[in-house]
């Protein structure tokens, strides 16, 4: 194998390439990204927001794409098939999928958070003392709620299911995130399609999908992502691999493990080049979600058991299956997640 191709050079993309380069691969690696500019970390955009929001991925030693060797080029228009793969018109032995997801939006004229671009866009719209409208109680919506309030701004949450964090928590962590909402001054209104209404800035964050529109290649999950098996291998409709066809983080689902999780990218990467360059299994990692809400550090190790309301544990909750959320319990979560590992790896 001679050359690699890379589409999207987010932190998944920039993972899988420095999962190569140190697991040998002298190769070529060409990178497609829909951004110009250094690859930078997602999640600070919402959790910094009002502060120092852009972290280059280089900077924490993820990644350099010149150090790498990745020859960087635009935004990719279409994968093919014709006895080799090609990206566009460019011949690759292999090809990397690692796009991420795209916000949804369907309500006109609010603004969403994904980019760096849009983080900016939303620093402009919201002031102290301005009018914000979040529509959306997840994990992106809570965190711009928190960030807004804490400059001043009037924040109303509106959420159509009845929890917050509802695809996570299923209604375990309600009370928790109300008593901040109140503390913080941010009106909730659970269980309510938004109705719009005069505001300085409207927010959606009703969740994202897999932006995976331009691959006609592979079959999909429920929510769109590109089916793998644990390898990053994609399949057919029949279960099959595609040979030279792979995809990482929040695109692909491997192993029937949806993506979205920051340390599910790095994971992935590992994955996928292992099975590039024929090297053992790396280990498998829990899922990690981690956050900061009104003045709270937040961690959740593993995935929740809908219907189990867990054991509390001061403002943290610990579930059977191993899963652990940690609020302001470094010391708790670090154990969680080295007892998870263990298990997961027996």
């Amino acid at each position: 194998m001679q050359t690699i191709g890379i589409i999207g050079i987010g932190l998944a993309g920039l993972r899988c390439a420095a999962e190569l380069r140190a697991g040998g691969f002298t190769g070529q690696i060409i990178g497609w990204s829909a951004e110009s500019g250094i690859p930078y970390d997602r999640p600070p955009l919402s959790k910094e927001l009002f502060g120092d929001y852009l972290h280059p991925l280089a900077d924490d030693g993820l990644g350099d794409l010149d150090e790498l060797g990745v020859d960087l080029r635009g935004t990719a228009g279409q994968v093919r098939r014709d006895g080799s793969w090609f990206v566009d018109d460019v011949p690759v032995d292999a090809v990397i999928v690692a796009t991420g997801a795209r916000p949804v939006r369907s309500i006109p004229g609010a603004l969403t958070l994904y980019f760096a671009d849009d983080a900016e866009a939303l620093r402009t719209s919201i002031t102290p003392g301005s009018t914000v409208h979040v529509v959306g109680a997840g994990w992106i919506g809570m965190e711009v709620a928190s960030a807004a309030s804490s400059i001043g701004a009037s924040v109303d949450v509106w959420e159509a299911s009845e929890h917050f964090l509802n695809r996570t928590f299923h209604g375990t962590v309600d009370d928790i995130w109300n008593q901040w909402c109140e503390e913080a001054g941010v009106r909730v209104h659970l269980g309510e399609p938004y109705p719009g209404g005069p505001a300085d800035a409207v927010v959606q964050a009703t969740g994202a999908l897999p932006d995976v529109d331009f691959l006609e290649w592979g079959t999909r999950s429920r929510r769109g992502a590109i089916v793998a098996d644990q390898f990053g291998r994609a399949l057919n409709v029949s279960g099959e691999v595609i040979e030279g066809l792979y995809a990482a983080g929040d695109c692909g689902e491997l192993d029937g493990r949806p993506g979205g999780h920051w340390t599910q990218a790095l994971s992935d990467a590992k994955w996928v080049a292992a099975a590039i360059l024929g090297l053992d299994a790396p280990r498998v990692e829990p899922s990690e979600v981690f956050s900061t809400q009104f003045g709270h550090e937040i961690t959740l190790i593993g995935e929740v058991p809908a219907g189990d309301p867990g054991v509390r544990e001061g403002l943290s909750i610990r579930w059977d299956t191993g899963a652990f959320l940690g609020i302001d319990a470094p010391r708790e979560t670090s154990r969680a997640r080295k007892a998870l590992r263990r298990a997961l790896n027996a």
